[in-house]
């Protein structure tokens, strides 16, 4: 009879929960090598196989992971940016899905309208009531 040997487990540090982290540093490689094709984080979460608030969390614990997902961020919107700018140029390609990809992306930098905030912190800007006073005619000096 043959016996068979159980499968070595990888090592894996334990999240706060105690549940193993899925994280690995290879993970900042391959998120800067997706997104560069204009991917969301969302895509990339569904590309490792985790929930797109796991990425953010281990965005949060792994310094590394942080700077690499804001890089793949940039990348993302600038592939979008490129599209954007073929497609004004005279390429094919459909406009409004361009626009719609780097409005959501770089939503600081490409957005329709900008909001006044007419409001000052030590109250000099915000409006004050007026007050009228009516005065009833005097009989005083008619002849």
């Amino acid at each position: 009879m043959a016996t068979t040997k159980a499968p070595v487990k990888k090592k894996t540090t334990k999240g706060a929960g105690g549940r193993p982290t899925k994280y690995d540093k290879r993970y900042c490689e391959m998120a800067i090598a997706y997104m560069q094709d204009g991917y969301s984080v969302t895509a990339l979460a569904g590309h490792i196989g985790v929930a797109r608030s796991t990425v953010f969390k281990w965005a949060e614990q792994n310094p590394e992971f942080s700077d690499a997902l804001k890089t793949a961020q940039a990348l993302a919107a600038m592939w979008w940016e490129d599209r954007l700018r073929a497609i004004a140029k005279g390429e094919d390609g459909n406009a409004t899905a361009a626009i719609f990809g780097v409005k959501n992306r770089s939503s600081e930098e490409w957005k329709d309208k900008t909001e006044q905030d007419h409001t000052s912190s030590d109250g000099s800007m915000s409006p004050k009531p007026t007050t009228i006073e009516l005065v009833a005619p005097s009989d005083k000096g008619e002849s």
